[in-house]
């Protein structure tokens, strides 16, 4: 054995332990390898929960009905056109109306509305019907269809045109307010220039009855032309408008300025608290068994007991049994009266477990339940000051639209003073300069176009108001087209959205069962993944998989390739080109050290053109004498127990390169025939004989006797299979190898695919003869 490699390597080598990397961090090709993994099992398990999930889905499939209320803004008037006010984008400017409470309420309010099934539940129903109603544009701008859905027709119909009643309720409520308002503050313009009518006509028939008698000068009209008559006339009719403009505008200011608010346009939706569920822990009989580990006593208890238990297994491994075997049954009556107090420090700290676990847990649901409240209670005036925020925001937004709307009415009425006090003083400064040439005759005659003026505007007022009064009998601002019906058909008859998601999350659902069974096993998927855990022992080789039966001939060159490869990394390197000794050992079982082992002693043999020897080691269950078609003989147990010579248990009818000694019928415990002193002596003679032995060893996590057989030998391979093996066997495994004092060459990743192989690492191979050489 090559001590010089052996002392080097411990001098290097701390421990096996898996490679530092996050632990949240998610490998995405774990997708992939759960799909290749799970596939067989997960696609039948899939289809069958996606057909039954659909079959559920429709079977508690409620149909549901859409009806639809058709508005249109109306723009019909009798005589005086303009004078009710109009809506120019009904879906814009209406939309919000319908959701606010002075539309909701009274809908909800009516117990005949409250039958319908979307509203019988008075905690859900305005949350129900604000969902299932719809506001929409109708094609222009002037109409609105307003639609709502129900699993009743009747209903769905019933519910649509009663919110549409509510709005319109409102709607012209709005209209009436604001024509009433209109027409209360035209009221007190009117009886004013009722008074200035009855003044001047007072002031006309005083002068009139001053002329009378007298020889009237000479006529107005002489004096002056008659450009200054029309004028006058023009001055006069002017001024007439303008003071009915300005009293109507006067009268939209006061009504804008004394009228009431309308209430918010926000929903007041109702706090609906989500579904919080607490559930009161019990004490798992993990965690129980965490806490007795964890008991002082119970550790101190069985910390001896260990002890104790080590001494027996030793005597017996050693086969020390015989010969001092008071001492061993002294030991042992010690182990067994020490396994009995273990017990019952055990069973006295189960108790105390539960006690304290229970109390914790009792704990902890109250916190939690204590938490959800105060989390509730948050989310609840969370709520309420985000409405509140929206409502002051919209009374922000209307009382900005209000102000801009007063401040240019107000501007349009400066403007109009400002302009009937020039048409006034132009009209003013005519008359006088008229009076100047016509006298009293001039005065009657202004007199009397004042009195026109103030009639002609008394009748303008007159006419406004009895414009006011006949229109507003007409239909509101909004009126109905079209009612709504209950719908014949549903608004589908297949819930295919909901009958494609419910399918594939349960098509879905198996496989990602196996994804948290393949987190949890954590399987070796590739070569990359062994060497990034345990970086300590590299990869020496990757095996292609075994090609089955006598086809396959590309797959069984691409495998003999790959061991040969093996062969050379392990010769080729610095630490094991001397090696003469190999054990090929693995975690488990089914990881491929068998087929390493034996294909392994052939490329050596054919390499170097030296008689190799094959040992199998693994005597619970050999494999190397049915690989290669052999009798199993007395074999490797023979010649440890003595019953045969060393050279007795060498079969080498496969020639002069290969010989093998298989492991021979088992009749004792493994452990007393393969222990470190009887596998040195075995190894030296062998050794004598052989210029290189290979052997086949059983799992080393599921028999002791493997670890005497790697502590001998020059180096050891540990095989780790592809989808088989799992990183924490892998690592119990070389922890144990290290720990006996074992060298470890490195890991030997097997089962990979022809493909894979060819394409990591290309197909160079030759032909038969020798003399072409293909790529």
């Amino acid at each position: 054995m090559n001590t010089n490699y052996i002392s080097s390597e411990r001098a290097t080598e701390t421990s096996y332990r898996p490679s530092a990397r996050p632990e949240n961090q998610f490998d995405p090709w774990i997708l992939w390898v759960t799909f290749r993994q799970c596939w067989p099992w997960a696609v039948p398990c899939g289809a069958i929960l996606s057909a039954i999930t659909a079959f559920v889905v429709l079977q508690n499939f409620t149909p549901t009905y859409r009806a639809s209320h058709l508005l249109e803004a109306n723009d019909d008037f009798v005589v005086f056109k303009g004078v009710m006010p109009t809506v120019d984008d009904l879906a814009n400017t209406e939309k919000s109306l319908f959701f606010n409470p002075i539309v909701i309420d009274p809908v909800l309010a009516d117990p005949e509305i409250r039958r319908a099934p979307s509203l019988a539940d008075p905690d859900t129903a305005e949350v129900n019907l604000r969902k299932n109603l719809t506001v929409g544009n109708g094609g222009t701008r002037a109409r609105l269809v307003v639609s709502y859905e129900d699993s009743d027709r009747e209903a769905a119909a019933m519910v649509c045109n009663a919110v549409v009643d509510s709005y319109l309720r409102q709607r012209d409520a709005f209209d009436n307010a604001r024509m009433t308002n209109l027409e209360m503050w035209l009221e007190p313009e009117i009886q004013r220039w009722e008074q200035q009518v009855e003044e001047r006509q007072l002031k006309v028939t005083r002068l009139s009855e001053q002329t009378l008698g007298f020889a009237p000068g000479q006529r107005l009209d002489v004096i002056e032309d008659q450009s200054s008559l029309s004028l006058m006339t023009h001055l006069r009719s002017q001024i007439a408008d303008l003071s009915v403009q300005l009293a109507i505008d006067d009268a939209q200011i006061a009504m804008q300025d004394d009228s009431e608010p309308l209430p918010s346009l926000v929903a007041s939706t109702p706090f609906v608290p989500p579904a919080i569920s607490i559930q009161k822990q019990v004490p798992t009989e993990s965690q129980i068994a965490q806490f007795v580990a964890n008991d002082a006593e119970v550790r101190e208890a069985e910390m001896v007991y260990r002890k104790y238990q080590g001494m027996v297994l030793e005597m017996e491994i050693s086969d020390l049994v015989r010969v001092r075997r008071d001492y061993y049954l002294e030991i042992k009556a010690k182990r067994d009266s020490l396994e009995y107090s273990l017990e019952a420090k055990k069973s006295k700290a189960e108790k105390l477990a539960i006690a304290v676990l229970t109390k914790r847990a009792e704990e902890d649901y109250q916190r939690q339940m204590a938490e959800a409240e105060a989390k509730l209670t948050a989310m609840k005036q969370l709520h309420e000051v985000e409405l509140d925020a929206a409502r002051s925001h919209d009374s922000l937004k209307r009382n900005h639209q209000d102000n801009m709307n007063t401040a240019l009415k107000k501007r349009d009425r400066a403007a109009l003073v400002a302009k009937l006090g020039i048409l006034q003083k132009q009209y003013d400064e005519e008359r006088d300069r008229m009076e100047q040439f016509g006298g009293a005759t001039a005065a009657l005659q202004f007199a009397q176009e004042e009195l026109s003026v103030a009639t002609d505007v008394l009748r303008k007022l007159r006419d406004r108001t009895a414009a006011i009064q006949t229109e507003r009998r007409q239909d509101g601002a909004v009126r109905t087209l079209a009612s709504a019906t209950p719908p014949k058909n549903p608004t589908e008859t297949i819930p295919v959205k909901q009958l494609g998601l419910a399918s594939t999350v349960a098509f879905v659902a198996p496989f990602l069962l196996g994804l948290l069974l393949e987190l949890r096993i954590q399987r070796v998927t590739d070569g990359n993944a062994v060497q990034k855990h345990f970086g300590m022992a590299p990869v020496v080789g990757e095996i292609a998989r075994l090609p089955a039966g006598t086809h396959g001939g590309r797959a069984r060159r691409v495998f003999e390739e790959s061991v040969d490869t093996l062969r050379s990394n392990l010769f080729h390197s610095l630490a094991t080109k001397n090696i003469r000794s190999i054990a090929v050992a693995s975690s488990m079982t089914s990881e491929g050290k068998s087929s390493v082992a034996s294909q392994l002693a052939i490329s050596i043999a054919k390499a170097t053109g030296e008689t190799v020897l094959l040992v199998d080691a693994d005597l619970r269950c050999p494999d190397q004498h049915s690989l290669f078609g052999l009798d199993i003989g007395p074999g490797l147990a023979g010649v440890l127990s003595g019953e045969v010579e060393f050279e007795q248990a060498i079969d080498s009818t496969l020639g002069h390169l290969i010989h093998v000694m298989p492991a021979g019928p088992l009749k004792a415990n493994p452990h007393r025939l393969i222990n470190q002193a009887s596998m040195k002596k075995f190894l030296d003679q062998a050794l004598e004989s052989y210029s290189f032995v290979v052997f086949d060893t059983a799992p080393v996590l599921a028999a002791g006797e493997t670890l005497a057989v790697v502590s001998v030998v020059e180096s050891t391979l540990v095989c780790v299979m592809r989808d088989v093996s799992r990183l924490d066997n892998v690592g119990r495994a070389m922890r144990r190898i290290q720990a006996s004092g074992a060298s470890i060459a490195g890991t030997v990743f097997s089962g990979v695919t022809p493909r894979q192989y060819s394409y990591r690492y290309g197909d160079y191979h030759y032909s038969a003869a020798g003399l072409a050489v293909q790529e």
